[in-house]
């Protein structure tokens, strides 16, 4: 069995019996989604102003621009703040809804308010935070290689009256460059695809150690990781009929949370971090609150953390319920065959 197979396996042993909990999740993360958006239009129709939508497009300066027309910056501004507004709502909930599937990953079922875990401390800050970091690195390098395929299509339509067989040859390669841009976007796009993972309540990093240590965590398997992704294009495609929706995307999202794991706890094994014939060392799982500074520093995480960042501060000694699970083996950077994760 082939390592993508066999996170798919698991990601779905762990769902099962979680469906209902996992599906109620969704629908309430598409509800506040839909909730959001309807004041977003309400507070754009009461202004009378034109919706701008915030994308990279901002790194680009064409901000002031919405289907050809200028938009005076009132508006861009306004779309700006609810853009922000709607990034501090869904960026903690959307690190919620992965620490909840990564306690389903150990076979813990946890209260489906546990996706609102992110609210309640400086957890909410760093999910922003990180939404932004992000975004502003994927964006920049996407503006990067769309730069010249968007000059050659900007141009060719520019050139269309004066030179139609020279602006539809320039059109036509621009955009044969941008899809083949697309796979690198993708790429580039992985190097951050444990970063959410990392900011859970079980490891708790700051957003620098987190974005620093995915990009280490995804070196030399990034096309993997976008293969991986990709593998689930014919089921979004399916969701086209809406109610597939219900079963992908919890799927989807607990593989992702699943796959993230592994690379993490191969990270560790190969660092003799991490050792899995004696429970004890897995201390980075479960730690209770007076050995959760000397645990961090013991694997090397960091010498000394803030008092405020401790996620355990003030909260019992839990147990170790879960800590001595042999984590994926690996795969030495290739798709190898495992048995199980």
């Amino acid at each position: 069995m082939t390592l993508r197979k066999a996170i798919k396996f698991n990601a779905k042993k762990s769902l099962k019996g979680n469906w209902s909990k996992a599906i109620l999740i969704l629908l309430i993360c598409t509800a506040i989604g839909a909730v959001l958006t309807i004041l977003d239009n309400a507070i754009f129709s009461a202004l009378g102003f034109q919706h701008v939508k915030i994308t990279s497009d901002l790194l680009r300066g064409d901000v002031i621009y919405q289907f050809g027309e200028r938009v005076g910056w009132p508006e861009a501004l306004l779309s700006l703040l609810l853009s922000l507004v709607r990034l501090c709502i869904m960026a903690p909930l959307t690190l919620g809804v992965a620490n909840w599937a990564l306690e389903l990953t150990d076979g813990r079922t946890r209260p489906v308010g546990d996706i609102f875990w992110a609210f309640d401390n400086a957890a909410i800050y760093r999910s922003i935070w990180m939404e932004i970091t992000v975004s502003v690195k994927v964006g920049l390098f996407s503006a990067l290689i769309m730069l010249i395929p968007g000059a050659m299509m900007g141009y060719g339509a520019a050139i269309f009256y004066a030179n139609r067989s020279l602006s539809v040859l320039l059109y036509a390669l621009g955009g044969l460059l941008m899809l083949a841009a697309i796979p690198f976007e993708l790429w580039f796009s992985a190097r951050y695809f444990a970063t959410r993972l990392l900011l859970c309540d079980r490891y708790y990093y700051t957003v620098r150690e987190a974005t620093k240590l995915s990009v280490e965590l995804t070196r030399g398997r990034r096309w993997q990781i976008v293969g991986f992704s990709l593998s689930f294009l014919p089921w979004f495609l399916l969701c086209c009929l809406v109610l597939p929706i219900l079963y992908v995307l919890p799927y989807f999202s607990v593989a992702s949370v699943m796959y993230a794991r592994y690379l993490f706890e191969d990270h560790l094994l190969g660092q003799k971090k991490l050792d899995v014939s004696d429970p004890d060392r897995i201390i980075i799982d479960d730690v209770a609150p007076e050995d959760y500074h000397t645990a961090r520093a013991a694997q090397g995480l960091s010498e000394e953390a803030p008092a405020e960042e401790n996620p355990y501060a003030g909260a019992e000694p839990t147990g170790t319920d879960g800590a001595g699970e042999e984590p994926a083996p690996s795969d030495q950077g290739a798709e190898g065959d495992v048995a199980e994760l």
